[in-house]
């Protein structure tokens, strides 16, 4: 067996981005924000340490989509009926691709506003505040979320 290169690497890495940005839509929609951000970023000339944020934002919703893609194809090819448990998994995995959404999407409110002299940073505290509250009242009353199909 061949041994693999530092080269080889990076390659399977760049595939591996490449199959889910051509086959899933979410991804497809968080690369496309990303970018436009990116512009948006670069043309109100951010400073290091907000760019530093955006950046982060921007790596933890793609990193996250990344293994939620992965999960949703790994549950399907060793369990390919329907399963409880396995909706469950995707759920969860599902649910860390929002709460890194909501997060890039506070830096972005807290960010943006204040490069056009807006303060909203309360805004971007009430995003959150309804996200977390909204959780928690489906846990509560809601038994997690008990329905639908995976």
């Amino acid at each position: 067996m061949k041994r693999r290169t530092l080269i080889d690497s990076f390659k399977y890495a760049f595939n591996g981005m490449a199959h889910a940005l051509s086959t899933q839509r979410n991804m497809k929609i968080h690369f496309a924000s990303a970018i436009a951000v990116v512009f948006i970023s670069l043309v109100l000339k951010l400073e290091a340490d907000e760019f530093l944020w955006i950046f982060l934002a921007i790596t933890l919703v793609l990193l996250s989509e990344t293994f939620n893609s992965f999960f949703e194809e790994f549950l399907d090819f060793v369990n390919p009926q329907y399963s409880e448990k396995v909706k469950h998994m995707k759920d969860m995995a599902a649910g860390g691709v929002l709460t890194a959404a909501i997060f890039a999407i506070t830096v972005a409110i807290i960010i943006f506003g204040k490069r056009f002299g807006v303060n909203l940073s309360l805004y971007a505290s009430l995003v959150l505040f309804a996200y977390l509250f909204y959780i928690f009242m489906v846990s509560v009353f809601f038994k997690g979320g008990k329905s639908g199909k995976n």
